[in-house]
């Protein structure tokens, strides 16, 4: 059975909405998970919920004890990531920090040989001030084979050593308290855009070194700086 309402409700405003383990912005995708689940005898109490996104919720569900190389999370870890997470908004009751940027793909082409990806990117608003303009700069590993549209690209950037290509666009339209905007890869297509490709041999260079990383900009909020493993945005 789910949380009792006033359970689920309690634990998403006590996150701020955010998942208690890699602290990105939920929204109304957040998720109020078991940590002990119910079918291990789990109750749904306040003292056995955590707010998860929907990356982590999906690994939450993974932890096996007698296969270290395949442990996620434990529910002592969970529990101890929800504690300290708590605590973090419990001090700091006016945050939800500053904006979440969400970063995903929609599949546009596949074949034997190549999978084609549209990179997805959205960002909230989710301070109590509007946002006076924004500039989002995205990188991607250098060996991946790109198209883009409406951005500006720059080949060959360092980045803690490794070589990437970088995306930037910008905008200065306000965005208000709450509001979701589209930076790229939504309809209608293809303005603006950023489409990769994925064959073997990335695939390959991917396992080795594959990150793809962000830093969004505003006038008045912080630098949000994230990553995310190429391998979890392609299904080659």
């Amino acid at each position: 059975m789910p949380f009792p309402t006033n359970i689920r409700q309690e634990a998403i405003v006590r996150s701020h909405r955010r998942c208690c383990v890699c602290h990105e912005f939920g929204g109304r995708s957040v998720s109020v998970h078991h940590i002990v689940q119910e079918a291990d005898g789990g109750p749904n109490t306040l003292e056995n919920a955590i707010c998860l996104c929907l990356r982590c919720h999906a690994e939450a569900g993974h932890f096996n004890p007698r296969h270290p190389l395949g442990t996620k999370y434990s529910p002592a870890e969970l529990a101890a990531h929800r504690d300290q997470w708590w605590a973090h908004c419990a001090s700091h009751p006016h945050e939800p920090i500053g904006l979440a940027l969400d970063i995903s793909y929609k599949s546009v082409l596949r074949n034997s040989d190549v999978h084609r990806y549209r990179l997805l990117v959205s960002y909230t608003n989710s301070t109590s001030t509007a946002q006076d303009g924004w500039k989002v700069q995205i990188y991607i590993p250098s060996f991946v084979p790109y198209v883009q549209c409406e951005f500006d690209a720059y080949e060959d950037e360092a980045l803690e050593g490794d070589r990437y290509t970088e995306f930037e666009t910008q905008s200065h339209e306000r965005v208000f308290p709450g509001e979701t905007v589209k930076i790229a890869g939504s309809d209608p297509f293809p303005y603006p855009s950023i489409e990769y490709e994925i064959t073997s041999l990335v695939y390959h260079s991917a396992l080795r070194s594959g990150d793809v990383r962000w830093r969004f900009y505003t006038a008045n909020a912080p630098v949000i700086e994230g990553s995310r493993r190429l391998s979890e945005l392609h299904e080659f």
